[in-house]
């Protein structure tokens, strides 16, 4: 209920900055990973196409049935269900991450080659994708919880972690990359780990609100039901 104009800005604003950081997230990495040469630039450039084709399936297409689903179930009074449905999303986000994992890990030679990638482009493609997406699952996580709020009314949250995430990633990211001190230069493979610590630390802070008072959600382990992944695939 309120105004209708008010009303959206409020619920798409905060999403649209989530989605605006996981992009810059790009950005960043390819404005350091520059620094390393051409070659290295090339390489982490063939990840970015099946990184952002993740992000937008786990946000936009999984996690448009996560909060829908979760929207829906509280819409009715089923409440029960609504905190069901948030281990469910759980489930779903590490079975797909484990799939992406698995599937450019194994099919990622291919997939760059076709794409262009060759010699020592080919090598930081393949170096920087296997650690990516050695995190596929935290990515999915932050995803769907974040989706789960989303569907709960909580906006502000998931914009905030991500944020927060993004502001952590900008020193980290150099500091893997580049070294300094006692922290040794890992080179395009210091940004992938860069992204990976970026969403472990996002899913550690959104379980930890999902397992607060505050939330309105419930986190808990739950029996599995076909009809409550039917709620969130369809």
């Amino acid at each position: 209920s309120g105004p209708i104009l008010p009303t959206l800005l409020r619920l798409a604003v905060p999403t649209t900055l989530v989605l605006v950081a996981q992009t810059l997230v790009g950005v960043v990495e390819t404005y350091f990973v520059g620094f390393l040469g051409t070659e290295a630039l090339a390489g982490v450039t063939l990840v970015f196409p099946v990184l952002m084709l993740m992000q937008m399936m786990s946000n936009g297409g999984l996690g448009g049935g996560v909060a829908s689903a979760i929207a829906r179930a509280l819409g009715a009074g089923r409440t029960e269900d609504a905190n069901a449905l948030l281990w469910h999303s759980i489930v779903v986000a590490c079975a797909f991450g484990l799939l992406f994992s698995a599937a450019v890990i194994l099919g990622g030679p291919w997939l760059y080659r076709i794409m262009g990638g060759s010699g020592a482009a080919l090598e930081a493609a393949l170096l920087y994708s296997a650690v990516v997406f050695a995190g596929s699952v935290p990515i999915w996580l932050t995803a769907l919880l974040s989706a789960a709020l989303r569907g709960s009314g909580n906006m502000q949250v998931p914009a905030l972690v991500t944020l927060a995430g993004f502001a952590i990633l900008l020193p980290l990211s150099p500091l893997l990359i580049f070294g300094w001190g006692p922290v040794p230069a890992l080179g395009v493979a210091g940004g992938g780990v860069a992204i990976v610590v970026y969403y472990l630390l996002a899913v550690a802070a959104l379980i930890a609100y999902l397992r607060s008072p505050r939330s309105l959600l419930t986190l808990r382990i739950v029996p599995l039901q076909g009809r409550l992944f039917r709620d969130i695939l369809g």
